[in-house]
């Protein structure tokens, strides 16, 4: 992507931040800049997902994964919450509606919509909302589903009725720290402006509010010199929030990443932090703060641990292709002779193998499952 450094209505308040301390950590820049309540990537009110905005995720590959994963929690409720009749799913990060939406479809056409399940909807940005206001209006208006915002201190409790939370490419949009191994030393890295290129450029801190070493002990990862390696503990905080909530629930998790080994080999000697912006992804964090998606790989080693220290007990964790696969994906795969490559039949043969085959994405995208019971 070219180097350009245009300046946005974000760049001033950061730099007014940097100002006071000489540099912020990365991790603060990234929250700035996904989730400054009025100029954040994911706070402006732009669409962000989908043809206009500056990624797809598996929502938009037809109508498959959430049909998967319909089928999925309907086994699994019925396993796990045996003997209950209601059961509120939650599309936490549900962007437009579309997962939700094929989710309800595919109930509905089994008479489990409503009888079964209710489904909420929570979302930050407020075009999104609208537009997952619009694509469930048949099931908000029969009760059955609904949207709202994010805010944590204005959600429910849902410790008193079965829940299952479901986070399709969530966590990957919660700031990172971006910690290395220098001289023998774990620092973390910031930020700070450069007068002379007239840009955000990236330093290491002359100190960390967290003890990054002994975290690397505690959770039996070895940088090696000159490695980057970012630390997600806002999604892990997540995580253990969810706990404090709920007592029957399933937790679904959705994303890309890997566990400790592969996020710290040798071949990662740059972290995976990645920028994205009309369907173009580069690796400079400092262009157009605030209009471009910052994300990196979730580290499933870190969710894991963080889940089981709050109560939560891992049940699956799989690559996508696989979990697609076990949950029966290529039995709707159908042969036809039409030469229509728009035929729905056709449509829907490319939509699976997209998700199983496409870019290699299916073995990148895990999915994760937990339980309280």
């Amino acid at each position: 992507m070219d180097a350009n450094r245009s300046t946005t209505p974000l760049t001033a308040i950061i730099r007014a931040e940097i100002a006071e301390l000489s540099a912020i950590s990365f991790h603060h820049y990234m929250s700035l800049c996904l989730y400054h309540p009025e100029y954040g990537y994911y706070r402006s009110g732009k669409t962000r997902v989908g043809r206009e905005g500056d990624f797809y995720t598996s929502a938009y590959v037809g109508e498959i994964m959430g049909e998967q994963l319909a089928s999925s929690i309907l086994r699994l409720t019925n396993e796990r919450f045996a003997g209950s009749d209601a059961v509120e799913v939650v599309d936490w990060g549900g962007g437009t509606g579309r997962l939700s939406r094929a989710m309800l479809d595919a109930w509905s056409d089994s008479g489990e919509a409503g009888k079964r399940f209710a489904l909420t909807v929570i979302e930050g940005n407020p075009e999104h909302r609208q537009e997952a206001g619009e694509q469930l209006a048949a099931y908000i208006d029969a009760g059955i589903a609904r949207v709202v915002g994010g805010q944590l201190d204005r959600l429910p409790d849902w410790s008193d009725r079965p829940v299952v939370v479901v986070a399709n490419e969530l966590l990957d949009a919660f700031p990172v720290h971006r910690i290395a191994r220098r001289d023998g030393r774990i620092v973390e890295w910031g930020v700070t402006w450069d007068e002379r290129s007239e840009s955000f450029v990236s330093c290491m801190l002359p100190r960390s509010g967290t003890n990054w070493s002994a975290w690397l002990e505690e959770q039996g990862i070895t940088l090696l010199e000159g490695q980057t390696f970012e630390v997600n503990p806002d999604a892990a905080g997540w995580i253990r929030d969810l706990a404090r909530r709920t007592n029957r629930a399933l937790l679904v998790l959705i994303d890309y990443g890997d566990e400790d080994r592969e996020l710290s080999a040798p071949h990662r000697m740059d972290g995976t932090l990645l920028c994205y912006a009309k369907h173009r992804a580069h690796n400079d964090p400092y262009i157009l703060p605030g209009e471009q998606d910052l994300t990196a790989h979730v580290n499933f080693s870190h969710m894991r641990r963080a889940a089981e220290q709050s109560g939560w007990r891992q049940i699956w964790y799989g690559t996508q292709k696989r979990f697609l696969v076990e949950s029966g994906v290529m039995d709707k795969l159908a042969e036809h002779r039409n030469a229509d490559p728009f035929h729905p039949l056709a449509r829907r043969n490319r939509a699976i193998r997209q998700l199983l085959l496409s870019d290699n994405m299916s073995e990148l995208f895990k999915v994760q499952i937990f339980e309280r019971t």
